[in-house]
Parts: structure tokens; sequence; C-alpha cells
């Protein structure tokens, strides 16, 4: 498998394969699901306890930032959706861009991990290809970041 990114001016070039896009573009509505059904360990997983001993005040982090990290989440989401297209024949990210790259992918694995649990521990080789898949990308571009960040 060939480096999916690599530095250039105006940030960080990517080219995917074309399996690698058509993957990669389930990815959103894969976060979109989270929560949608009862019991859903990936929403656990993403929710947000600033206090996790302090019910009160966890209850107003909540309130005061929820909305802001939904929009947030949104903007990273749409931004990754509108860029993944265009790996196939090359994309240059903005910085700005791979770095909603990196929160989407964290976010993936996130959800894939959690849902991959299976009980006595086991897991499909699908979830853990999937989930390997996700982490050595978002490494991959951990590592152009660090290169490219001032």
């Amino acid at each position: 498998m060939s480096e999916p990114f690599a530095p250039c001016a105006g940030g960080v070039r990517m080219t995917l394969a074309p399996w690698e896009v058509e993957l990669l573009s389930l990815v959103p509505t894969l976060l979109d699901s989270v929560g949608r059904f009862d019991p859903d360990p990936a929403a656990e997983r993403l929710a947000l306890r600033a206090y996790p001993l302090d019910d009160e005040a966890d209850a107003e982090f909540c309130r005061l930032l929820e909305s802001e990290l939904q929009h947030g989440r949104a903007a990273d989401r749409s931004a990754f959706a509108l860029t993944v297209e265009g790996g196939v024949e090359g994309v240059v990210l903005s910085t700005a861009e791979a770095e909603a790259w990196l929160r989407v992918l964290t976010e993936a694995r996130l959800v894939q991990s959690a849902r991959a649990e299976l009980p006595g521990g086991a897991e499909r080789e699908s979830d853990q290809a999937l989930f390997d898949y996700l982490s050595w990308l978002q490494g991959s571009l951990v590592e152009i970041l660090d290169e490219v960040l001032p």
C-alpha cells in the first residue's frame, strides 16, 4: 500500500486507491448512526464526560458546550466528506482540512472499536482490519502534519 499523504505547498497532498475512497466514503454514515439505536456502545464512547465523578458539574459542562461540540463535529465531517472523493485523483488538504480528517478518523476508530467489542472479548477479523486500517491512516497523517505544521 502506498503512502496516502505527502507534504506539499498549501498543506497535505492526499492520494487514495479507489477502494480506500469507497471505504472512507462510508465513514460519515457510520458516524451519523451513533446513538440511533439502543444500546449503542459508540454513543457512550463519544459522550463527553468532563466530570465523571460529579453528575451535576458534568451536566452543566454538557449544557454549555454540547452544541459547540456537535457543530464542530458536523463541520469536520463535512470537510471530510467533501475531500474524500477527490482522493483518487489526488487532492490538496489545507492544514485545517487535514486536522478535521484527524478528528473524523479518531471518531471513526472510537465508534468502530466500541461496536466491535463482542461478548468474551472476541472480535471479528473484519472489524479488526478496519480498525487497523483507520489507525494506520491516522498515523500516516499525523506524521505528515508533524512535518507541515510549524
